[in-house]
């Protein structure tokens, strides 16, 4: 791996761990709930590998987080589609949106898409 890749591999390794640490789960456990080999698990925690986006989010739907929570490259995605959509919804209805309405909007959004991969 490259030096960029090793590391975006390292942080997804990194927060896989703790969030298993946060709900007391075993990689085996996790690995199981996923549809994933334990070996396969184990290369993603050793950076050996990268999980696939749907595994991520498999992940994530099992801790009960964002995607972007395990994959910060998420995080930059999902932020500016979230404020382009509501932009949009604003111009489309022609109502101001202030901050405390975005944020609601943003946890709404977030909360359908969770319970929708359950």
């Amino acid at each position: 791996m490259y030096s960029k890749e090793y590391s975006h591999a390292a942080i997804i390794a990194q927060n896989i761990k703790k969030y298993l640490s946060e709900n007391k789960m075993l990689q085996k456990e996790l690995a199981e709930r996923v549809g994933i080999a334990p070996s396969t698990m184990t290369d993603y925690l050793k950076l050996r590998s990268r999980p696939s986006h749907g595994v991520i989010q498999k992940m994530a739907d099992v801790f009960g987080v964002a995607k972007s929570d395990i994959d910060t490259t998420y995080k930059i995605e999902e932020t500016q589609s979230l404020e382009t959509m509501i932009d949009s919804a604003s111009l489309f209805e022609e109502v101001k949106i202030d901050e405390e309405d975005r944020v609601a909007i943003k946890d709404l959004i977030r909360v359908y898409f969770l319970n929708k991969h359950q």
